[in-house]
């Protein structure tokens, strides 16, 4: 898991870039479902979903929901699933079972904030 949880952590430092970020995401998708280390994916996912939402891709946004959604069906880490509305500006499909410490609204804007800062990163490709 620390290859893994280390891999990630550089595709959130590379986030809204133009460093083949999918390909590597690909690549750790496979290794991690080959190693079995299931723990990783809804994170891998929520990555690509910051990703997503600095470049504002809506559609590759709304892919990454749905897989994340697939991930956390059981209800564990099915809060990521929030979190990635919140990144890309969408509404909640459903009313969230999800408690926020400072409420979803804030929970809201701060998440939307992380991706509007990293928007206007030098290195950011849009």
């Amino acid at each position: 898991m620390t290859s893994a949880t280390v891999r990630i952590a550089a595709l959130i430092r590379d986030a809204g870039t133009t460093q083949d970020i999918e390909d590597r995401a690909e690549l750790l998708r496979t290794e991690i479902g080959l190693a079995g280390v299931t723990i990783a994916e809804p994170i891998l996912e929520l990555a690509l979903c910051f990703h997503h939402a600095v470049l504002g891709a809506n559609h590759a946004v709304s892919a990454s929901i749905t897989r994340l959604n697939n991930l956390t069906r059981s209800g564990d880490y099915a809060y990521y699933v929030d979190i990635a509305h919140f990144m890309a500006g969408l509404p909640l499909d459903a009313p969230s079972p999800a408690r926020w410490p400072d409420g979803e609204q804030q929970t809201r804007e701060r998440w939307r904030t992380l991706v509007t800062a990293r928007r206007g990163h030098p290195n950011t490709a849009r």
